[in-house]
């Protein structure tokens, strides 16, 4: 004569809180009571969610933000409505608050814009390029190594752009024209190189 089934015991799963039954195993066999003990989930899913919202071990900035990432559906961009946005912004700033109320799904760039804030140039108050340069003074500090840097045209060195910038003249006399090369204004300049100066 068979042993009389155990009653199953009566278990709710700890993520969405739905009854747990055991499973039929492929066999037709019903799932042991060792392991339907242990198990505290309907499914992987549920699992998933409960795993991402526990507390972090690791205090690494990767780790938060790719909990963070999986804890917001995917969608559209809360700030612009861009579609597919793939960033999730941290409304407090802290990193380590992955509280759902304090996450929003935002794309790449206006997720730079919130991080960036109301940054501005150090030098002329201009929105901010990189190294707390606008984009002017980024390119002139990468171009020259220096952000006061500037170059008028090509036959003129190299100036700070507080200095001031010296006018030049043509050098025939009674021209009054502004220099343009070797020296001269613009149609002395021709005239220079064709011989007829």
């Amino acid at each position: 004569m068979p042993m009389p089934r155990k009653p199953t015991p009566e278990k709710y799963c700890e993520q969405c809180s739905a009854k747990l039954e055991r499973k039929r195993l492929p066999n037709g066999d019903l799932e042991s009571l060792l392991h339907f003990n242990r198990r505290k989930f309907c499914n992987t899913i549920c699992m998933g969610k409960a795993f991402d919202q526990r507390p972090q071990r690791s205090q690494s900035w990767d780790a938060y933000h790719y909990h963070a990432r999986r804890m917001i559906p995917p969608g559209p961009c809360a700030v612009c409505g861009k579609p597919d946005a793939l960033d999730v912004h941290h409304a407090d700033g802290d990193h380590t608050n992955n509280d759902i109320r304090n996450l929003q799904r935002t794309c790449r760039g206006c997720h730079i814009r919130a991080h960036r804030g109301g940054k501005l140039c150090k030098l002329c108050e201009r929105p901010l390029k990189g190294l707390g340069y606008c984009t002017m003074h980024y390119h002139r500090l990468k171009k020259w190594g220096d952000p006061l840097m500037v170059k008028d045209n090509q036959f003129v060195p190299l100036r700070k752009d507080t200095e001031a910038n010296p006018t030049r003249s043509c050098a025939v006399s009674g021209c009054l024209s502004p220099y343009h090369a070797n020296g001269y204004c613009g149609m002395h300049a021709q005239q220079a190189r064709r011989g007829k100066l």
